[in-house]
């Protein structure tokens, strides 16, 4: 079925069916997972799954359920299955290694400190302006080898890529190929040590990534390391200053940061599900789907499943294991989860190492932006720091 028939179901749409709150999400997961794991929806050619196990065989099963096409992005390593997928994928893993992700450590706390002074200074800071949102733009530009002055344009064109990965908008992405065409050939006359020069010089059994390759990979990376990485900070420290006693339990153990993290993914990202396309007829747990009908796998209803999240409706920084599903599964795992896991751990360990308390500003509530559809983007956090007292003092 073409996803333009004037019938289909839009993401958006979808997504607003669990209704507002988090509270209202999780009842209606469980409710769902009770009585309709799943569901077909004939009207759109389309199926909907909400258990963990079902869940997960969608995304592991690629040679039945296709990410191919399923949405306007352009083929790259996030939208195309193997062939071309694990083509693209060992490809890329020669230039975005661990070890270039963990490279970044000391850079990513210069940074942070950097931009923690005024806090320090005023103890008040919209973190969302101040931080959240310009760490990964910076964090990204840098790799790639962006000047400073384009930071703010790229940035804008994360957030229009959000809005249509989310399915509520449909940028031109004319304006960004010049762009990086132009820094593509730049770099392949004078190469730096950037990401974009390791692109250009990867190199596997004679295959090189084509510039329309690196360009789509670019795209993905502009969704994938920017804006999930801000909505993971803003969701950290949204609870964090929300919950004094959370706070002050990361700052006498830091080693409990990495778990909340994953806690935090489990938990407040209540709205994510993936789309899937059926290649050929196949019968799914007694169901018969047919080729071309939709698959919606529901992996924030999984991540509530409590069959694998015992009390899966409490936040438990100390949950473990805790196998959620919100970074995806299987050969379409986020590609920018180690720099989204990596900014965040650092952003957290470097305020618990400055402030002995965080709090909201109870005259100035978090705003979210309005164009993003039923998902919440926050657009400002006002948060009073207090901070740390040093011994010598």
């Amino acid at each position: 079925m073409s996803r333009e028939m004037p019938n289909q179901l839009s993401r958006d749409l979808l997504r607003r069916e669990p209704g507002p709150s988090l509270e209202s999400q999780v009842a209606w997961y469980h409710h769902m997972q009770e009585t309709q794991p799943i569901r077909h929806r004939p009207e759109y050619h389309l199926w909907e799954m909400f258990r963990y196990k079902d869940v997960q065989q969608v995304l592991l099963d690629y040679a039945t359920f296709s990410i191919q096409k399923m949405d306007a992005f352009p083929d790259t390593i996030g939208t195309t299955d193997p062939p071309d997928h694990r083509r693209l994928r060992g490809l890329v893993s020669k230039a975005f290694t661990p070890r270039r992700i963990e490279d970044l450590t000391p850079r990513l706390i210069q940074i942070i400190d950097e931009w923690l002074e005024p806090a320090i200074a005023r103890g008040k800071m919209d973190i969302v302006t101040g931080l959240t949102y310009p760490l990964p733009v910076r964090v990204l530009a840098e790799m790639l080898g962006l000047p400073p002055e384009d930071q703010e344009r790229f940035r804008q064109w994360a957030y229009q890529l959000f809005g249509q990965f989310l399915g509520v908008s449909n940028p031109d992405h004319n304006e960004f190929r010049r762009y990086f065409s132009d820094l593509l050939n730049e770099r392949k006359r004078d190469p730096r040590d950037d990401l974009i020069s390791a692109l250009l010089a990867t190199e596997e059994n004679g295959a090189h990534l084509t510039h329309e390759e690196i360009i789509n990979l670019c795209l993905q990376l502009i969704v994938a390391g920017h804006v999930t990485t801000t909505t993971l900070l803003n969701a950290a420290l949204h609870r964090l200053c929300q919950h004094p006693e959370m706070y002050q339990a990361l700052r006498d153990d830091p080693l409990l940061i990495p778990g909340t993290i994953e806690e935090v993914l489990r938990y407040d990202f209540s709205l994510i599900n993936v789309w899937r396309s059926a290649r050929h007829d196949t019968v799914f747990n007694g169901h018969e789907i047919k080729a071309g009908e939709t698959v919606v796998a529901w992996t924030a209803a999984a991540n509530f499943d409590e069959t694998y999240f015992p009390q899966s409706s409490q936040f438990d920084m100390k949950r473990s294991p805790n196998p959620h599903l919100t970074f995806g599964h299987g050969i379409h795992t986020c590609l920018g989860n180690p720099l989204a896991r990596l900014e965040v751990r650092i952003v957290l360990e470097r305020i618990a190492a400055h402030f002995s308390e965080i709090r909201p500003d109870p005259e100035r509530p978090a705003q979210f932006i309005d164009q993003m559809g039923s998902f919440r983007v926050m657009q400002s956090l006002d948060i009073f720091f207090t901070p740390e007292v040093s011994p010598n003092s």
